[in-house]
């Protein structure tokens, strides 16, 4: 699992959001009836599904386009954030959590960015810079919340001062989480292959890290995860949201 996004001042997701739009624009005038789109979105796109179906020999569209997205990103104003786990290690070693969908290793990245997100601002951003969280609207809106709350709450959490809210909206409201929506494909796929099948970095990613070197990610491995076992098991982790683990 991947969680992922960027960061960007106000005047950074406006121009994102013209430019996006265009793109989106000018695939459908190259597309014929019955294939247009209404949005990037990556796993549809390669998996030529939903909207994307009959994309089958469309590769090198889905390259340029892609292509061509990660360059509107591709700048020193944008930052790359993500943060992955192995759920295979977290259910071998968390199988009695709850609930028991992926929401709690979801919390537990998207607790890890705000973390990343204070280190990539601290000491090159002012500090009367402030972050407004937006996130995919879902079925984990309001475990989000509480996740986002108890970071808030926490005096141990350097950063805290940072933050000024969380968000869930659509791709509709919100052309930044198509964004997001990119990177976090990819992030996806660089770990799925590191930690399965071994093969090369993607070329779009490839492409991003060669454009972009302000790119920020972390993930939580099976040795990290023995770790919180062995703390909570210790009990060192009193409150059951800390971590998202309940004991049944």
């Amino acid at each position: 699992l991947m969680v992922a996004g960027w960061i960007a001042d106000e005047r950074q997701w406006e121009r994102l959001e013209k430019r996006w739009q265009k793109a989106i624009a000018y695939e459908n005038r190259t597309l014929p009836e019955g294939m247009k789109i209404k949005r990037y979105h990556a796993s549809p796109m390669n998996a030529n599904d939903g909207e994307y179906a009959g994309w089958e020999n469309e590769s090198p569209r889905k390259l340029r386009f892609t292509k061509k997205l990660l360059k509107f990103v591709s700048n020193k104003q944008m930052t790359a954030i993500g943060c992955g786990i192995d759920l295979v290690a977290f259910n071998e070693l968390f199988p009695e959590h709850e609930p028991t969908d992926n929401c709690i290793p979801y919390l537990l990245c998207m607790q890890m960015l705000m973390v990343l997100i204070g280190e990539a601002m601290h000491g090159k951003v002012k500090p009367e810079y402030k972050v407004a969280l937006v996130h995919d609207h879902g079925d984990w809106d309001v475990e989000a919340l509480k996740g986002y709350n108890r970071m808030m709450d926490d005096p141990k959490f350097e950063y805290r001062d940072r933050f000024v809210s969380i968000t869930p909206l659509t791709w509709k409201e919100d052309v930044g989480l198509q964004a997001a929506d990119l990177i976090t494909y990819e992030s996806m796929r660089w770990l799925d292959d590191h930690l399965w099948t071994k093969r090369d970095i993607r070329p779009a990613l490839r492409a991003l890290t060669k454009m972009n070197d302000m790119v920020y990610g972390t993930w939580i491995n099976r040795e990290g995860l023995q770790d919180v076992r062995k703390a909570y098991d210790e009990g060192k982790f009193t409150n059951e949201y800390k971590l998202g683990i309940r004991k049944v």
